[in-house]
């Protein structure tokens, strides 16, 4: 395992060979990402490390799931059709999250690589919802 820095006290944890896996399974991933401007390194990428924001303090330290999907906004309406709660939209650098909370309380991002958000900056949009 090794990491790469992601800026803010934030890191990816890298898995050395996993873009080789999802390489056969998305042919030329990896050259969208690198015409992204993506790190080097960022399609073995299998975890993130964020440190909570100092203007968070009521924010208890947790881990969260995160699913790579092929397109966020149906997986959310899907999760919602089977009685799911979406709870936010966050547009950032390189990719779009929601957050989803299953019917049974568990609560998992489906995360979509969007290369045409590369020029975001550190400023991510976010929408809240309760849909």
């Amino acid at each position: 395992m090794e990491t790469l820095a992601l800026g803010g006290g934030a890191e990816m944890w890298r898995l050395p060979g996993y873009g080789d896996f999802l390489e056969q399974r998305d042919p030329g991933l990896r050259k969208r990402m690198a015409e992204s401007g993506a790190p080097e390194g960022f399609e073995d990428v299998v975890a993130t490390l964020s440190p909570i924001a100092d203007d968070q303090p009521d924010v208890p330290a947790h881990w969260s799931v995160t699913f790579a999907v092929d397109d966020a906004d149906a997986t959310a309406e899907t999760a919602a059709e089977l009685a799911a709660r979406w709870w936010s939209r966050r547009s950032m650098p390189l990719g779009q999250d929601d957050v989803i909370t299953d019917p049974q309380g568990a609560t998992f991002t489906a995360s979509k690589f969007v290369p045409e958000n590369k020029d975001l900056g550190s400023e991510a949009d976010s929408t809240v919802g309760a849909a």
